[in-house]
């Protein structure tokens, strides 16, 4: 039978009342959270945030569809649409960014003018092509969907994500200078149909020294 000194005893006895201690006074911290609308700005630092995603896909989504590169397209080809594929977007900043916050913007005000046609990204293509083969064992013969029959697109949009950023001697102002470049290429020929580019800046400066 294994005894125990009294020392022992007493050191875990302690050390219970520590955890005890700790589990009991170790309360989570509080937030207020209020629901805004979607379109409010909010800035809680100099970085790149929702805002600046929704200026850049409305300003491309905008722009590409005004500058007159669809009609030319459309005269050159019988007036067919064009098809549009949403290829890799690079960031080059410092930062994480997610280009799908303007990309998925961006096709949706593209296919619901009704001016192009937009086909499946990469990623869902290849969900799309499992499904297709999976449905040749066990869905019905009536309901089977043709292999090798997708639309090939004629356009991919690609671009990249610039950054420079500037700090003061001091380092209490920083200013964050981001250039969203997207271009539409034909795929066949290489040609680029239509640049688009818009700049966000942002200045953030520090009102009081925070304590270490």
């Amino acid at each position: 039978m294994n005894t125990y000194s009294s020392h022992t005893v007493r050191t875990l006895l302690m050390l219970g009342a520590i955890a005890a201690g700790l589990a009991g006074g170790c309360e989570p911290s509080r937030r207020d959270v209020q629901r805004v609308d979607p379109g409010t700005v909010v800035d809680v630092d100099y970085r790149f945030n929702d805002t600046d995603a929704r200026q850049v896909w409305q300003g491309m989504s905008n722009d590409a569809q005004f500058r007159g590169w669809i009609d030319r397209w459309m005269a050159e080809h019988n007036g067919q649409r064009p098809i549009i594929i949403v290829g890799p977007i690079k960031n080059k900043t410092q930062e994480y960014i997610d280009t799908g916050l303007f990309t998925r913007n961006f096709e949706r005000e593209m296919l619901n003018s009704g001016r192009v046609r937009v086909v499946s990204a990469k990623d869902d293509r290849g969900d799309l092509r499992d499904e297709r083969l999976q449905g040749q064992e066990w869905n019905s013969p009536e309901t089977r969907k043709i292999l090798k029959n997708e639309l090939g697109a004629d356009l991919m949009l690609i671009g990249d994500i610039l950054q420079v950023k500037d700090r003061s001697l001091n380092g209490r102002t920083v200013v964050n200078y981001y250039q969203v470049n997207l271009d539409l290429t034909n795929i066949e020929s290489n040609e680029k149909v239509w640049i688009g580019s818009v700049e966000v800046k942002k200045v953030s400066t520090e009102l009081h020294s925070v304590m270490p």
